[in-house]
């Protein structure tokens, strides 16, 4: 039997009052804001002035952190009393500005040696935690070498009563050796005085063996250090969900990560956990079973780390489709007259599962519908998968010769050609092993989405989800190469054909979707952003009407308002924020910022001045990552 809800919740979880304090007027003091749903109640940027607004000061890292930068920052900053708290750069420095000027208050950053030389994620990450009690309070960062340290918000020193110094060693905390491969990318999620972290891990396109080291979640106390509570990710014996693990593959079996945010419920001290595939990402044939909570939306007491209740996205993970994005919370939904408190969780495979997040049930029902079967040796493909009801998906699963590109009857005919070699995948389609006859399976969506790390937004006054995603095809093909791997397959990958260099499926490439959370219908849908120039002028689209496209492999980065939906177009896409009608999508503004936009939007508001902040970059033209604030003429 399949593993999916446990419905019994301690009763003290349901009468819990809110503890933590509540932050100032105008500020942003969690990842996606205190609701977990990447929306500010701030309005002076509306859409009667929206036109007026430019950018208002930069913070450019090239000159702080010389060749210690990057051209991609993925953070997003704090605002706390007037001062933005953010990371940047390989060795992810702890920066802390004026919000009102740019003008640099501290820098922090650690020498982690050969550690940050292994990381798996040495880059800036997502950001850091802030912690207060109303009379201390704390910067708190993970570093890519798993070292967790607690920072005084005004002067970026370490504070001494942590751990030792003002820093705890996470890999000795979790019993893991100095030299294991684990990281961290996103920021802790603070609860009181806990910060719940997860790790993240090597990446398992070609992992070199099936043995890797596991996942599991960690409790910090945030003014000593001390390890409060671990939640392991890969069940231990008597733990649940040990079972799902079978011929003991959980013995040597790693990953199961967690490495997008962690939601918490304050009121209710439930924390939300996205877990990641295990080791490896296309072949599972050495961990037969289901593999929890592998794939899966995990419900935790915040307090102490025991489970309440689970959902698997994913059944026996063998496409990557791990949970990406920070669960998202949305307050008061009228369900057919039921008011629902629910927790989203987007995926990968391009849908929004939606639960009650207190019992863990879904809203709408999830239906578990047969999915094609693996023939790669020694495979155990799961038997069904769970598919949504309701909200429908996103993105379009699968792929299917109606899919392929039809501009004009050469690059039809020659799509057909070049698919030739290929397996047609519908949803859940597993990789092949690939033949001089049969290249691949070629299916969508890929790797990184469907959604990602960016996730979306939920706008609590009006109870609609608005998420960027991207559906770009990938091809899934494996390979034994006992030289690279003693799994008996790794991914061989390959790229998607291309007819005369375009995009083998139809637009959009990619595209915003507003959900009605409330009815779980979708309301409307736009691409993502304009047509790429490289495929405007393709001269093989001559005398072509083409409709407006959004990038290929691009996945907008979203900010909800009272008024507004603001929409980067994403990495990779054209250096370009606007704001859109909620209600409809219709464009109301475009800005043109100095690079693509490298991370998602927030806002604050400084003496009566509300900002936008994002990080921009381009590889292309060497400018290393930037932080850009946006505002209305003072």
């Amino acid at each position: 039997m399949r593993l999916q809800l446990t419905r019994l919740i301690p009763l003290s979880l349901l009468f819990l009052q809110p503890l933590a304090l509540k932050a100032q007027e105008g500020e942003w003091r969690a990842y996606n804001n205190e609701g977990g749903n990447r929306f500010t109640p701030l309005s002076q940027i509306d859409r009667t002035n929206v036109n007026r607004v430019g950018i208002a000061w930069e913070w450019d890292s090239a000159p702080v952190l010389g060749e210690d930068t990057e051209y991609r920052n993925q953070s997003t900053p704090l605002m706390v009393g007037g001062t933005l708290y953010f990371t940047a750069g390989r060795q992810r420095s702890v920066i802390a500005v004026d919000a009102k000027t740019g003008a640099q208050k501290w820098v922090w950053k650690m020498d982690e040696g050969e550690r940050n030389q292994i990381a798996p994620r040495a880059n800036s990450g997502r950001g850091v935690s802030y912690w207060t009690d109303g009379r201390e309070s704390r910067i708190i960062v993970v570093t890519p070498g798993y070292f967790m340290a607690a920072l005084d918000p005004s002067t970026g020193r370490q504070i001494p009563s942590f751990g030792q110094n003002g820093v705890v060693d996470l890999k000795a905390i979790s019993g893991v050796s100095a030299d294991a491969v684990i990281g961290n990318s996103s920021p802790p999620a603070i609860f009181e005085d806990l910060a719940i972290v997860g790790p993240a891990l090597a990446v398992g396109l070609a992992p070199p063996s099936r043995e890797n080291v596991k996942g599991s979640a960690l409790a910090i106390d945030v003014r000593t250090g001390a390890l409060r509570w671990q939640f392991h990710t890969i069940p231990r014996p008597g733990e649940v969900g040990h079972e799902t693990w079978e011929d003991n593959s959980w013995e040597y079996t790693g990953n199961a990560g967690i490495w997008a945010p962690i939601t918490v419920d304050h009121e209710r001290g439930i924390a939300y956990l996205p877990v990641e595939d295990a080791t490896g990402d296309y072949y599972g044939g050495h961990r037969p079973g289901d593999n929890l909570f592998s794939a899966s939306l995990v419900a935790l007491n915040a307090r102490t780390g025991e489970r309440i209740w689970h959902f698997q996205t994913t059944h026996h993970d063998i496409f990557d489709w791990d949970n990406p994005t920070a669960p998202l919370l949305a307050d008061d939904l009228n369900v057919g007259g039921r008011i629902v408190d629910a927790v989203v969780q987007l995926t990968k495979q391009g849908m929004a599962f939606v639960f009650d997040r207190i019992t863990g049930e879904p809203v709408w029902p999830i239906v578990e519908r047969p999915v094609p079967q693996s023939d790669v040796p020694g495979e155990q493909t799961a038997a069904t998968q769970p598919f949504t009801t309701k909200p429908e998906p996103y993105e379009m699963a699968g792929l299917t010769m109606d899919d392929l590109i039809d501009y004009t009857p050469a690059l039809r005919a020659e799509a057909l050609e070049l698919i030739k070699p290929f397996r047609l995948g519908g949803a859940f389609a597993p990789a092949v092993v690939r033949t001089e006859e049969l290249r691949g399976t070629l299916t969508r969506p890929g790797t990184l989405g469907g959604t990602n790390w960016e996730g979306g937004a939920f706008d609590p006054t009006t109870g609609m989800l608005f998420v960027g995603s991207h559906g770009s095809p990938v091809v899934l093909s494996l390979v034994s190469d006992t030289a690279r791997s003693d799994m008996n397959y790794i991914m061989a990958g390959g790229g998607v054909p291309r007819p005369q260099g375009l995009p083998i499926v139809k637009p959009p490439y990619s595209r915003i979707t507003s959900i009605d959370l409330n009815t779980g219908d979708h309301a409307w849908w736009v691409a993502g952003g304009d047509t790429p120039e490289a495929i405007r002028n393709n001269p093989a689209l001559a005398g072509v009407d083409l409709p407006r496209t959004g990038t290929p492999g691009a996945r907008p980065v979203l900010l909800a308002t009272p008024t507004l939906l603001f929409a980067g177009e994403g990495w990779g896409a054209a250096p370009v924020i606007r704001a859109l009608d909620k209600r409809t999508g219709e464009e109301i503004w475009e800005f043109e910022v100095p690079g693509q936009i490298g991370s998602v939007p927030m806002s604050y508001e400084v003496d009566g001045r509300q900002y936008l902040a994002f990080w921009v970059g381009n590889p292309a033209a060497q400018l290393r990552s930037r932080l850009v604030t946006l505002a209305l003429p003072e």
